[in-house]
């Protein structure tokens, strides 16, 4: 843990661990963080955790990092930060999903589109951007479920 710069980001009210290593620069959130941030279940999180290691791109991208945790350090598997949009994208919105658990489709869309960027951000600049297009049509995209939520509330 000596190269490694660790940070503990907020993403929307989720607590994301991350870190960038000295020598390469490269930077690594842990997986685990990103399955709870998202509310799935624990065998939600085997599940992403055996594709990431299955997956014949994200196996070379992810890594055993030791990392603090509640019960001490212990080896996290981590996937490079550019890396993660791509396994974000591999984890399907259904139509299922938004019937039985809309909050976690939610929560999904906004990690797709800008979770990368605040990571990054927190290591790599001091002072906050305009918001990117991404993050406007996250935004869009939220308010446009909330209302057809709110909608499907009146009828």
């Amino acid at each position: 843990m000596e190269n490694l710069i660790i940070k503990e980001v907020d993403f929307n009210g989720d607590n994301l661990m991350a870190v960038q290593e000295n020598d390469s620069g490269k930077i690594y959130v842990g997986v685990k963080w990103v399955c709870e941030g998202l509310g799935l279940t624990s065998g939600q999180f085997k599940s992403e955790r055996l594709k990431i290691q299955n997956d014949l791109v994200l196996r070379q991208v992810g890594r055993k990092i030791v990392l603090p945790t509640s019960g001490g350090n212990k080896g996290v598997l981590c996937i490079e930060l550019d890396f993660l949009p791509l396994w974000l994208a591999k984890i399907s919105i259904t139509p299922q999903m938004q019937k039985v658990n809309p909050k976690l489709a939610e929560k999904l869309i906004a990690y797709q589109l800008n979770v990368k960027g605040v990571l990054a951000e927190a290591f790599l600049s001091k002072k906050r951007k305009q918001p990117t297009g991404y993050e406007l049509m996250a935004r869009a995209v939220l308010e446009a479920q909330e209302f057809i939520d709110g909608l499907n509330q009146e009828i």
